[in-house]
């Protein structure tokens, strides 16, 4: 009988100390959409600006570095990060940095999110890149 106990003490403390972290297996959902504004080579001049078809989106989950997962925006620039836990996310995209003009160095359009219930949607505002 001491043993069924300890057995069930060691089952019981194993499942309440797992605590999930972020990432997928949820029913939360991250969504949004992608803004461009094209400009000339020296960043001057406002070419066009338009939702962000294509455009390859990152999410990062909690605390960590690594990319996550990946999607690419719609025909309309909207993005959606499904099956999400509770926890702290880390969205971006990648534009270009127009203080570097000459080098085409990526700069990072990032929003720090954290979801909170187990059934949230967060929609993000957009994020904006310049090309």
């Amino acid at each position: 009988m001491s043993n069924r106990i300890i057995v069930f003490v060691l089952i019981s403390l194993s499942f309440f100390s797992c605590k999930k972290q972020p990432g997928e297996g949820g029913f939360a959902s991250i969504e949004g959409k992608v803004f461009l504004k094209n400009y000339d080579a020296s960043y001057t001049i406002l070419n066009e600006e338009h939702y962000a078809p294509g455009e390859t989106v990152y999410i990062i989950y909690g605390d960590g570095t690594e990319i996550g997962n990946t999607v690419k925006t719609s025909y309309d620039g909207s993005f959606k990060f499904n099956y999400l836990r509770k926890g702290k996310y880390k969205v971006y995209v990648l534009g270009e940095d127009p203080t570097k003009p000459y080098l085409s160095v990526p700069k990072e359009e990032l929003v720090e999110v954290t979801i909170t219930k187990k059934k949230e949607k967060v929609v993000l505002d957009d994020l904006v890149i310049i090309k």
